[in-house]
Parts: structure tokens; C-alpha cells; sequence
């Protein structure tokens, strides 16, 4: 199994693998024209996210969305004076790709909050049953974790390292230059983003944890890396008595397909060609698989799920990310003959 996904794995990343002898070339692998189909993808959530949130009845603070603006804005500003005004390629997308990853987040998470007060037919039974034909005893496996809380302790770290290593994605690919992956990992987490909120609206579920009641009394010597406050926002805006998102308290509440999963798989192809952390990334988010079926209260096939979605998503943005750029690069190579190298499928 661990050879068959790391396959898999092997031939999605492989679609990128630029390789060069001067710096002044590699700041060249920009891919200006990435920009329309992620900024399209963002403007597309917004409208998305604005009349799924007036649909519902939902939305959040006014004072928040300010807050949002002016932080956006302000990243914003200081890409665009690295670009123009003190030329820095690095240190202008580093800021660009920042505001990337937050408008993809925050609408995607709108849009979660909006799915999630359809208040459609609950899943759980039918995950179970599925998750019971694959031979997957979720309390079993709680039981086990319980027994070993030094373990226990390693999975809640590696559960929570998703949004530092999304960072961390960020700084490295910046860092090296490697901007044509930066693009494929941005894009694809916001096609991953929207697949799981769509699936999750027409298919929800609440998780094991809300399904079996569990509470901490089952888990005596063991603290989940998820408590169930979001069971309780779930209810609520199942029942119409959440109207307003604190962005402060805002909880994940996609189970099926898990977006923990999705963001495990993008970072193992994201780092990828980082040959620094590489196999940090491999340890740390080989742990993060592991830790969210019971961690994350998620049954198996959330993280089954996950996976396709993943590497349909890096798939998909792979393919329009070398549409936007292969003319570019094919003429730049014409032009230094043997000093790049790029291999794209």
C-alpha cells in the first residue's frame, strides 16, 4: 500500500521538475500567465461565497470582512511595490502567494459554513458501513491510541502542522524559485478546496466522534487534537440558530472528503522537489495520514476520499498550469540552449 501511494505520488510530482545553473534563469520561471486562472479561481469563490451566504442567511461581522480587506489589500500593495517600484521577484510573490492561500481558505470556508446549513440528510451510518467492510473499527483504534499517549502526542502535532507547512510550502518554493510549483500547489488546493465543500454539501456527516458520543470519559488518558466544538456549529447552523461566523471561532467542518487528507497529499508533491525538507515532509505528513482518522474524527473513507480528490486536484491544475506557460519557457529555452531543463506531462 505504502509503495503503491508513494507511485502515485512519484507520477503526479514528477509533472514538474525544473532544473537550472544560474539563479538569473530560475527567477525567470514566474509564470506571469499562472495568475489569471488562480485570480480567477479566488474572484469565482467570492461571487460563490457572497450568494451562497445571502442564500443561507448567514455571514460574517462587518467589522471582520474591514479587518480582511485591509490585510489583503496591504499584501497586496507591498507585491505590487516589490514588483515595480524595488524589483524582488522572491519577495513579491512570497506576499502575492500569501494572499493566495488566505482568499482560498477564508471563501472556501464561507462556502463550507453556507453547504453545511442545507441541512441535507446526514452520512454517518454510511460511512460506517463502509468503513466496517474495509475492516476499520474506529472505538478500537480510539481504544488503542488511548493506550499510548506518548503516541498520542506525536499525531496531534503532526495533525496540527497542516497550516505551518502550508507556510513553510510557501517560503521554500519562493525561496528556490520554483514559482511554477507554487502556482500547481495553489491552484490545486483551491480546486481540492471546492470539490470537498460541494461534496461535503450534498453528502455531510458530523464524524465518529459526534456519531458514537464519545466524550472525553472514553478517552481518559488522551486529549483529541479535535474536541467536538465543531459538532456543536454544525448543529447550529443545521438548525438555523448560527447566523453569524466569528472568524476568531471558525471550526473545519468538511468530513467527507477529508481536507486534512488533501492538504497531507499537495504537501508531499508541494515539497517534493525541496531537497531540504523533503523527507520532513514525508515523515511529518505520513504522520498527519495516519493521525486523522482518530484525530481529526474522520472515518476511513474521508481519507480514502481524499486522496483521489488530491491527486485529481494537483492533476488538474498541473494541466492548465503548463497551458499557460510552455510557449514561455520553450522560448526562453531556445534561447539558452542546456542551461534549463524542464520536463512537463
Amino acid at each position: 500500500m505504502q509503495r503503491r501511494l508513494h507511485n502515485a505520488l512519484a507520477a503526479a510530482g514528477a509533472g514538474i521538475r525544473p532544473t537550472m545553473n544560474h539563479r538569473s534563469e530560475r527567477s525567470k520561471l514566474a509564470t506571469p500567465g499562472a495568475v489569471k486562472p488562480i485570480w480567477s479561481l479566488i474572484f469565482g469563490f467570492a461571487i460563490a461565497a457572497m450568494l451562497a451566504e445571502f442564500a443561507a442567511g448567514i455571514g460574517f461581522r462587518p467589522h471582520e470582512i474591514v479587518a480582511v480587506v485591509l490585510i489583503v489589500s496591504a499584501a497586496l500593495g507591498l507585491s505590487a511595490f516589490y514588483t515595480v517600484k524595488r524589483p524582488d521577484d522572491r519577495i513579491a510573490r512570497l506576499f502575492r502567494a500569501a494572499v493566495e492561500l488566505f482568499l482560498l481558505s477564508f471563501l472556501c470556508g464561507s462556502l463550507s459554513y453556507a453547504a453545511t446549513s442545507l441541512d441535507r440528510p446526514l452520512w454517518d451510518g454510511v460511512f460506517l458501513a463502509w468503513d466496517q467492510a474495509l475492516g476499520f473499527d474506529w472505538r478500537h483504534w480510539l481504544g488503542v491510541l488511548d493506550g499510548h499517549p506518548k503516541l498520542n502526542m506525536l499525531l496531534v502535532l503532526a495533525y496540527h502542522s497542516m497550516w505551518p507547512q502550508l507556510a513553510l510550502a510557501i517560503i521554500a518554493l519562493v525561496t528556490i524559485r520554483d514559482y511554477r510549483r507554487l502556482d500547481v500547489l495553489l491552484l490545486a488546493f483551491g480546486f481540492s478546496a471546492i470539490v470537498t465543500v460541494i461534496i461535503a454539501g450534498l453528502m455531510p456527516a458530523l464524524s465518529p466522534l459526534a456519531y458514537f458520543g464519545i466524550t472525553p470519559d472514553d478517552h481518559p488518558h488522551i486529549a483529541l487534537a479535535v474536541p467536538r466544538e465543531f459538532e456543536m456549529q454544525a448543529l447550529a447552523l443545521r438548525s438555523g440558530a448560527m447566523r453569524v461566523i466569528e472568524l476568531g471561532s471558525a471550526q473545519g467542518l468538511v468530513t467527507f472528503p477529508s481536507f486534512h487528507t488533501v492538504a497531507a497529499v499537495l504537501l508531499l508533491l508541494g515539497f517534493r522537489q525541496v531537497p531540504w525538507v523533503r523527507w520532513m515532509s514525508l515523515c511529518l505528513n505520513g504522520l498527519m495520514l495516519v493521525s486523522i482518522p482518530i484525530e481529526g474524527s474522520h472515518y476511513l473513507v474521508d481519507v480514502i476520499a481524499g486522496i483521489f480528490v488530491a491527486l485529481l486536484a494537483w492533476a488538474a491544475a498541473l494541466a492548465i498550469i503548463n497551458a499557460t506557460g510552455p510557449l514561455r519557457m520553450s522560448a526562453l529555452g531556445a534561447r539558452a540552449p542546456g542551461r534549463i531543463a524542464v520536463r512537463s506531462s
